[in-house]
């Protein structure tokens, strides 16, 4: 049995799989209860069970630039080497959290799919975004799964809407540093934008709140403020990695963030270039609706550990 692990910053998910194509005891803890990454996973396979396992795999959301891992967005740090030969002497891989959703899209189905616009999925590279705690993206190339950092780049200068530069520029003057996109394309961004909107720096509403309420005048707007800063971040991005593949939005924020309603002005957004029109007309444009996308692109990852 193999372990599949998606560690955010605020969630950590489990699952296992016996076959790599099949995985069950799903279980969801907050990170913020345990003070190591061992402490957790001995707490899940204490939960249910599971003493013989000697193999997993690991998605967090820190890049991996060597055998210690230290989280972005919360206060945990690991060893690798140590975690394996403490607990995965079998076999341990440890990636970046979007890069594990990643490996699911080749398994896809049309009905896990809701298009914004007429162009489907294609061969062609391919970006998975996902706003949460952070804001994580994915490129996919011939196959191949790429980490990034992407979200921690500047907000571009040419978006600067009226409504959108005045919180903008209040970030600036509260933090002493230009905003990125993922301060704004997050959890914590949904509750700035409402607070900054309504200034009420004691706002007590969560981003759930906030995105659940469309017939309350701020939530609203900071709803489109949101959809339109998310669509033109689609577009840089897009370009940036010739997506002519296909660019994927998944999480729980995009599904409460983007409806139906929302998508024709959010497509129109996306394909907002003066030099590249065409290109991004082309370009499909979609929401992932499957819930443990990690847990799908862990169980094809998996697949290198069963034959190891």
């Amino acid at each position: 049995m193999i372990l599949i692990a998606d560690l955010g910053a605020t969630n950590a998910r489990f699952c296992v799989t016996k076959d790599s194509s099949s995985f069950f005891c799903e279980a969801n803890y907050k990170i913020s209860n345990f003070n190591s990454l061992e402490s957790l996973c001995l707490q899940y396979m204490s939960d249910h069970k599971l003493e013989d396992l000697d193999k997993a795999i690991i998605g967090v959301a820190a890049p991996i630039l060597g055998d210690k891992v230290i989280f972005v967005n919360v206060n945990l740090e690991f060893s690798i080497s140590q975690t394996r030969r403490k607990l995965f002497s079998a076999g341990l891989l440890v990636v970046n959290d979007l890069e594990l959703q990643g490996y699911a899209i080749s398994s896809l189905k049309t009905s896990d799919l809701s298009y914004i616009g007429e162009p489907k999925l294609s061969d062609g590279a391919k970006i998975l975004i996902a706003p949460g705690t952070g804001l994580g993206l994915a490129g996919i190339v011939n196959g191949n799964v790429v980490a990034t950092e992407a979200g921690h780049i500047n907000i571009s200068d040419k978006i600067l809407r009226p409504d959108l530069k005045k919180i903008i520029d209040r970030f600036i003057s509260d933090f002493k540093r230009v905003p990125t996109y993922e301060d704004f394309l997050s959890g914590k961004g949904i509750t700035y934008f409402y607070s900054s909107l309504t200034e009420n720096a004691d706002n007590a509403l969560s981003s759930e709140d906030i995105l659940s309420n469309r017939t309350d005048t701020y939530c609203l707007q900071v709803i489109n403020l949101l959809n339109y800063l998310l669509s033109s971040y689609l577009r840089y991005m897009a370009l940036v990695w010739g997506a002519n593949g296909g660019v994927l939005l998944s999480g729980s924020i995009v599904n409460s963030l983007l409806l139906e309603e929302d998508y024709q002005e959010f497509r129109k957004t996306f394909e907002d270039s003066e030099t590249m029109g065409d290109f991004m007309q082309s370009i499909p444009l979609a929401i992932v609706n499957i819930e443990n996308i990690g847990f799908v692109g862990g169980l094809e990852l998996s697949k290198k550990l069963l034959v190891s």
